[in-house]
């Protein structure tokens, strides 16, 4: 059986998928892997790199028109045939024992349904890379700016976390799905990821449907991903702004349900978003 399917949604990302795959390939050393890329449709050569690559199980799928990240991660978790599933951005490169640390722990660890490695900056510097689920209270935070006066602040702070100490294993809620490592057969219980979310807060309901199914997630900082952050959202910044609106109410519907408190945060993320399409612009 093959351990572990490492799935890469590409769109526009021929600078970045060569080296994250190469240091796939170097990272996977005496693992069973396979390789799964689904290309959202680029306008690059993308796709014709990902059918390059030489490495001895690859699937390469590329779809007539950007369906979304969502959607395609489901296109490459029903191809998987691994015991897990690592979701991986094309603008990622994992240091050498990552995906060991990884496997290892989730092997010898069933109470867990997925992990997480620590996420750095190209620069080297560490990357804020887990949150705790949002509430409306934390979204107020966010709107007032209270979170980024005080952003250790374990009550102004509490979604973004930025008080918390990387460098100790330990249980969170919401590592970012920028490199997340989960149980093929919790996947399937869980019913994969919602595609009502089209590109952002997937994730975060992902997380939430592990932990509702009964299962916890773990942050591993002797795994270490390098992560240029927000290299995909750069590419069409001002759309980007609308989905993330667009998704975060919807998970807040999904989760607490409709009313004043829902049309609050509607309004809130309308003239936010404006304000930050008209930064976007300068």
């Amino acid at each position: 059986m093959t351990d572990i399917s490492v799935i890469i949604v590409t769109w526009n990302s021929s600078a970045e998928i060569i080296d994250c795959v190469g240091s796939v390939t170097a990272a996977a050393k005496g693992i069973n892997l396979e390789l799964i890329i689904i290309d959202n449709s680029s306008k690059d050569d993308s796709f014709a790199l990902a059918n390059k690559i030489d490495f001895p199980k690859l699937t390469t799928v590329q779809n007539s028109e950007n369906l979304g990240y969502t959607k395609a991660v489901n296109q490459g978790i029903n191809l998987a045939k691994g015991k897990y599933v690592l979701l991986l951005n094309p603008d990622t490169v994992l240091k050498e024992s990552s995906i060991h640390e990884m496997l290892n722990f989730m092997e010898n660890n069933p109470p867990y349904g997925a992990c997480a490695p620590k996420m750095m900056n190209p620069d080297g510097t560490l990357q804020y890379s887990v949150r705790n689920f949002p509430t409306y209270w934390r979204m107020f935070c966010e709107f007032s700016l209270l979170a980024y006066i005080f952003p250790k602040s374990k009550l102004f702070g509490s979604w973004k976390a930025k008080y918390m100490d990387y460098n100790a294993e330990q249980d969170i809620e919401q590592p970012m799905a920028a490199a997340f490592m989960i149980r093929s057969e919790l996947l399937k219980k869980v019913d994969n990821m919602d595609e009502r979310f089209r590109m952002f807060f997937n994730d975060v309901d992902l997380c939430k449907k592990v932990y509702d199914a009964g299962f916890k997630i773990r942050l591993l900082p002797t795994s270490v991903v390098i992560h240029e952050h927000g290299s995909s959202i750069k590419k069409d910044r001002a759309n980007m702004i609308r989905i993330w609106n667009d998704d975060c109410a919807l998970y807040f519907e999904k989760h607490f349900g409709r009313g004043l408190l829902l049309m609050w945060l509607k309004l809130n993320l309308k003239i936010s978003g404006f304000i930050r399409i008209l930064l976007t612009k300068k």
